[in-house]
């Protein structure tokens, strides 16, 4: 029957829709920690190149990095910090280091963010010095004539501390009639600002540009279509982002002369960027060199070159990011402090308009219970009573659907074995009724966006790292802890996979099965028997997702046997 068929086709559409989408963006096993810390332990050694030294032209491109230095056997993170000459980086959201030699940003660590759920666990480690496990760190500088400062100059400092809304003054004699200056602030986040400067005491007259830099060993990425991880800049075409791999391919533009934007390397909830002046043109660039079988990633932005006669100075100022991408902190970024699509650091998605102001709403019921879980539960609510008035139609429909049964299965015996005719009855009784046979199915297709964008907001905004809600569950952007299969946690194994099934799930199919049970009953065997298998399969399906999703679900349910209830009720009073 057509109808079969129409019925078959929406299942098969929406499990592919719900496998798919588990296939490409199932939420992984390994946390964004685990995978670095990993990833360190498997390439030991580091490789830092150094900028090259040569001239660069007056509103020409970066020069080219000079062969990498190796170190063969790196450090303990700890080991290079303690045995070096720092000034220190104290403020309330940021704590680490700024070495003397060299002054690379490459010992930042992020005060209001520990590792893992226990409060007591490590903070957060964003950079990592070169001669370290792992490095991860950004540095600025002059490019063009002249000798000029590098990772092996030692420079002298203002003060020993770097704190919050302060400013450390570091200077470098070249001792050929050049100093160079750097001023370097910290807000009261993650934002740095730096003004490098340089006064030209040589009889000739020097061409010089500035230059940062952010270089990362082994950057990786987890490999989900919902997360964008790895270099990414913002230019004249808007946001760029470029996966790892991008970098492999030889025929990627990767160089880019632009006014405004930054550049700068993505994580899940991390994010380190290089932010030029807005005001002025400048180029940018990504690369990738290899060593020691391990690949190494640079993004880079260079100035337009100076002329600096003698007695004369000159000065630029850039920004550095190194911290969390907080939404409203990227949104004051970008339209308070001007630069440009900063908050498209966060990857919304193509359901944008209606992942933001999910995530809009959820932040709103937050600021008023205090309780992530339960601004869910309230965004569930509004969410119900806005598509109330389809509901109350659809609900309507299946009403009456459910009171047309005994009469389908009379047209069933009459016109079972005339497949046509059967269908042409049925049709006409539809219309006669004014009902929608497949107003059952619409319930998940409505679901389905609304899904899709909170598993973004829950995936992809650092506000839900770590949210609590109650009891055992601790972190609504992680799967169900309380696992049935290994008797919550009292036998000595970790399911995993689909035999990690928590509590929550189970509670939500159930809740499903309840709301099938509303439905007008299937005359078809075959209907009968797929929709009996739904609640089983989606309990194994979002026994992978996010806690906070399955939440939702179960609430939603919840809500939907509620009014499906009243109106099927009012329905069948209004026709008696």
């Amino acid at each position: 029957m057509e109808e079969n068929r129409n019925f078959i086709l929406a299942i098969v559409l929406t499990m592919g829709i719900l496998f798919g989408w588990e296939y490409f963006y199932g939420t992984p096993q390994l946390t964004e920690e685990q995978i670095a810390q990993e990833q360190v332990a498997e390439n030991g050694v580091t490789g830092v190149p150094d900028m090259a030294a040569g001239p660069a032209e007056v509103g020409g491109t970066i020069p080219g990095m000079a062969a990498p230095v190796v170190n063969e056997i790196a450090a303990s993170r700890e080991d290079v910090i303690g045995a070096r000459n720092n000034i220190e980086i104290s403020s309330p959201r940021v704590s680490g280091s700024i070495s003397l030699k060299g002054l690379r940003f490459d010992d930042i660590s992020l005060n209001d963010y520990n590792v893992t759920v226990e409060p007591d666990s490590e903070i957060v480690t964003l950079l990592n010095p070169s001669d370290a496990f792992g490095a991860y760190f950004a540095d600025f500088g002059w490019i063009g004539d002249g000798k000029k400062p590098d990772a092996n100059s030692l420079w002298s400092a203002s003060k020993s501390t770097l704190g919050a809304g302060e400013t450390v003054i570091f200077t470098w004699d070249n001792a050929e009639g050049l100093l160079f200056t750097r001023e370097v602030t910290l807000d009261q986040n993650y934002m740095f600002s730096i003004k490098q400067s340089v006064l030209n005491n040589s009889s000739e007259t020097l061409t010089m540009a500035t230059y940062g830099r952010v270089y990362r060993e082994g950057g990786e990425s987890q490999g989900l279509f919902i997360l964008h991880e790895g270099p990414l800049r913002v230019g004249n075409e808007g946001k760029e982002e470029i996966t790892y791999a991008d970098l492999e391919d030889d025929t990627y533009e990767k160089e880019e002369v632009t006014e405004g934007g930054w550049i700068g390397i993505t994580d899940k909830e991390w994010l380190v960027a290089l932010i030029p002046n807005q005001d002025e043109n400048f180029t940018t660039n990504l690369s990738r060199t290899t060593q020691n079988d391990g690949a190494q990633f640079h993004v880079n932005f260079a100035t337009n070159g100076i002329s600096i006669a003698p007695g004369a100075s000159a000065e630029r100022t850039s920004r550095f990011f190194a911290g969390a991408k907080e939404v409203d902190l990227l949104e004051f970024y970008t339209e308070v402090e001007g630069i440009k699509m900063f908050d498209y650091a966060i990857d919304w998605g193509w359901l944008h308009f209606i992942t933001k102001p999910i995530y809009i709403g959820l932040n709103f019921f937050y600021g008023i219970v205090g309780n992530f879980g339960i601004a869910i539960l309230l965004l569930t609510l509004v969410i119900k009573g806005i598509l109330f008035p389809m509901a109350n139609k659809q609900y309507e429909s299946m009403g009456r659907m459910k009171k047309l049964q005994p009469k389908m299965q009379k047209l069933k015996e009459k016109y079972g074995d005339d497949k046509a005719r059967m269908q042409q009855e049925t049709m006409a009784l539809y219309k006669e009724e004014k009902v929608n046979p497949l107003a059952s199915c619409l319930p998940i297709f409505i679901q389905i966006p609304i899904f899709f964008s909170l598993y973004k907001v829950l995936y992809v905004t650092i506000d839900m790292r770590h949210a609590p809600f109650f009891g055992w569950i601790r972190d609504l952007s992680a799967p169900d802890p309380m696992l049935v299969t290994n008797l919550f946690g009292l036998l000595p194994w970790e399911p995993t996979g689909f035999l990690a099934i928590g509590i929550l799930p189970i509670f939500m199919g159930v809740t499903m099965y309840m709301q099938q049970k509303l439905n007008p009953p299937m005359t078809d065997p075959i209907q009968q028997k797929v929709f009996a298998l739904m609640p089983i399969m989606f309990t194994f399906i979002l026994a992978g997702f996010s806690v906070g999703l399955v939440i939702y679900w179960t609430w939603n349910n919840i809500l939907t046997i509620c009014q499906q209830w009243v109106i099927m009720r009012r329905v069948a009073a209004l026709d008696s």
